[in-house]
Formats: structure tokens, C-alpha cells, sequence
């Protein structure tokens, strides 16, 4: 019987990708892979269309909730807890549970500690989320995706391995600026309202101004049809998608991104060379986005804008003074390409199991 791993965690893609890219370096290595998650997470689909086996428990998030809410969702956590007890018991022999956020992790990763089964964390943002800030002190090790996270856990096991993004970034060729000049927006796995109503807006502006541009927005599910009216309703010529089944692909087609900062979302820039115009998400968790985004810019491969200065307008003039200037496009990419990882994955998995001697 194959050695197992157990990867605990989800909700969003930013949480589920590394996981699954994971998943893909140990079955390389001939390691079975289970999957914990929650009934209400991206999860249950994306995992599933792998042929991953995944148990799903009831579980919620408690950030931002009201106290009526929260407090049912912590009533939740016991019998979460039970649950992936009995499935971690179940899979045999078992060599570590590793969590990759979310609070989905939450129950598989005090499941493990219960039945003294080595737990590794992954750590993508910059400035950890509490759920891992919970979680870090009964773990074996933490992988952090940004060096800047290592700050966060000064007196525990914890590296800097990088975040986990598939090999075909990295294959993505450097900027070649294009005329017209291209433009992806990004809104991350379920889109991003802000996103979708500035930058149909500021792009007309720019249309105005006498630049044209091939636009690719990827609007999420809930906002697509909407975003593909906005544009026509401004009369431009835009490829509106829900999701990218492919990314990697639309980067390569890209002069220049622009993004929310989630973690993924940069170390997917990095891995492919591409410069962005960054606008974080201005509740989540922390301000973790915020400082995201800012270690890119530092490192030259980003302009940075709060929600509070995306203004149309400032959106269309940084955008134009960027995609007018080819020599600028190709900076920012190779500043972006040379804060990139590679090799996250692999070495993640060389560390769970040497720690649970699955190797």
C-alpha cells in the first residue's frame, strides 16, 4: 500500500492551486493524495475533477461574520473535527497532513495533532492570515510563499520555499510588447466587482485618448454577462471570460496585468515574467493584499494603486503611460521574473516527508 498524504484546506482558488500543485509533485513521487476540505469551498469542484478523493466537512469561516454567526460556525468545528479524525484513522499508513489555508485546514490540521500525525503548513500571503497564526505553533514546519512572511514566526520552524504555481509559467516567454499593446485584467477565481466596473470605464477613456488596446477580462462567473455588456455598452472590443482554465496561456499573450494581489496571483506574475498594475483587495484579511502587491512593486515588477486612488481616470492614465512604453513593459517583467521561485512544489514535498518519513 502506497505511502498517503493528506492535504487540508481550500475555500478559494488562492488556497486550493498550491494545494493541488502539491498534490501533482507526490503523486509524481508515487504518493497517494486525500484531500479534506468544506461543503461550501471551490474544493468540492476542483479537486474533485482531478480524481482526487476528498472528504468534505461542515465547516465556515468566522472572519467577518456577525456574533450570532460566528458562533454557529464555531459550533460546527467539534464535529469537523471528528470527522476528519475518522478519515485521517482510515488511511493508512499515513504520512503527514499538510495545510494549505483557509478555514477549511482548520479541522484536518487539529484532526492531525489530535492523533500525533505530522502536520506541515503553507503559508502564501506576506502576512499570515489567522487561521494560520492559530495553526503555526503545533506545526512541524511552515512554508512560506513570500520571504517577507518568515517575520511572522520568529521563533518556530519556518522557510522560505516559495509559493506552489505549475511548471507552465515559468515556459511563459519573456514580454515581446505587441501594437496594439494587450491587456489582461484579472479578478482571481470568483472575479472582482471592483475590477469589473473600472477598468471598462477607464479603458474607454483611453479608447477616447486615441489608444487602442486588445483587452482579455476575466470577470468571474457571477459578473461575466455583465462586464461583457459594460464593454459593449462603451463600444469596445473586449474577450470576456468567467475563468481561465488555461492562465499560463493568457499571460504569455499579455504586454501587461492587471490584477488583484492575491498570494497566487503574484507568484503566477513572477513564474511568468509579466508586469501589473496591482489593486488589492481592500478587506481582506490583514491588508494582506496590500502588502502583497507592495513586494512586488518594491521589487520593480508592479505599480501599486489602493481602491481608494483606482479612480477611473488615474487607472486610465498610469495604464497608458505603461502600455505607451515598450522599454518600461519589458523592465517590469524581467523585475517580476526575477523574484520568482522556482521548484516551490518539489520542495514542499521533500520537506512533508522527510518530516513524516514518507522518504
Amino acid at each position: 500500500m502506497s505511502p498517503r498524504v493528506v492535504i487540508a484546506g481550500g475555500g478559494t482558488g488562492g488556497h486550493i492551486f498550491p494545494g493541488l500543485a502539491v498534490a501533482r509533485e507526490l503523486k509524481a513521487r508515487e504518493i497517494d493524495v486525500h484531500w479534506l476540505g468544506a461543503r461550501r469551498g471551490l474544493e468540492a469542484e476542483l479537486v474533485a475533477e482531478r480524481n482526487i478523493p476528498i472528504t468534505l466537512v461542515d465547516l465556515e469561516g468566522i472572519h467577518d461574520r456577525t456574533p450570532s454567526a460566528a458562533v454557529r460556525a464555531l459550533a460546527r468545528l467539534p464535529t469537523a473535527i471528528a470527522t476528519s479524525v475518522r478519515t485521517l484513522l482510515g488511511l493508512k499508513p499515513l504520512v503527514a497532513v499538510v495545510g494549505v489555508g483557509g478555514y477549511a485546514s482548520t479541522a484536518g490540521m487539529m484532526a492531525a495533532g489530535l492523533i500525533g500525525v505530522p502536520t506541515v503548513l503553507q503559508e502564501q500571503n506576506s502576512i499570515p492570515g489567522w487561521v494560520n497564526k492559530f495553526l503555526a505553533p503545533f506545526s512541524d514546519l511552515i512554508c512560506c510563499g513570500f520571504e517577507d512572511a518568515l517575520k511572522a514566526f520568529p521563533s518556530l520552524s519556518a522557510e522560505w520555499t516559495g509559493n506552489p504555481v505549475r511548471a507552465d509559467f515559468f515556459e511563459v516567454p519573456d514580454v515581446a510588447p505587441h501594437d496594439p499593446p494587450r491587456l489582461l485584467i484579472l479578478g482571481g477565481s470568483q472575479g472582482s466587482l471592483f475590477l469589473n466596473r473600472t477598468l471598462p470605464r477607464a479603458l474607454a477613456t483611453l479608447r477616447d485618448d486615441g489608444l487602442n488596446i486588445e483587452i482579455r477580462h476575466q470577470a468571474g462567473v457571477r459578473w461575466a454577462e455583465v462586464v461583457r455588456t459594460a464593454y459593449q455598452d462603451f463600444k469596445l472590443e473586449a474577450k470576456v471570460t468567467a475563468f481561465l482554465a488555461q492562465p499560463w496561456q493568457a499571460f504569455a499573450e499579455a504586454d501587461l496585468v492587471v490584477a488583484r494581489s492575491g498570494a497566487l496571483t503574484i507568484s503566477e506574475l513572477a513564474a511568468a515574467g509579466r508586469g501589473a498594475l496591482l489593486v488589492p483587495f481592500s478587506a481582506a484579511a490583514g491588508n494582506h493584499q496590500e502588502f502583497n502587491a507592495r513586494s512586488l512593486e518594491r521589487a520593480g515588477g508592479a505599480l501599486v494603486l489602493t481602491e481608494h486612488e483606482a479612480m477611473p481616470l488615474r487607472v486610465a492614465m498610469l495604464l497608458g503611460k505603461l502600455l505607451r512604453n515598450h522599454e518600461a513593459l519589458c523592465d517590469m517583467g524581467r523585475n517580476a521574473r526575477d523574484v520568482a521561485l522556482p521548484g516551490a512544489a518539489a520542495r514542499i514535498a521533500e520537506r512533508l516527508l522527510a518530516i513524516g518519513g514518507g522518504e
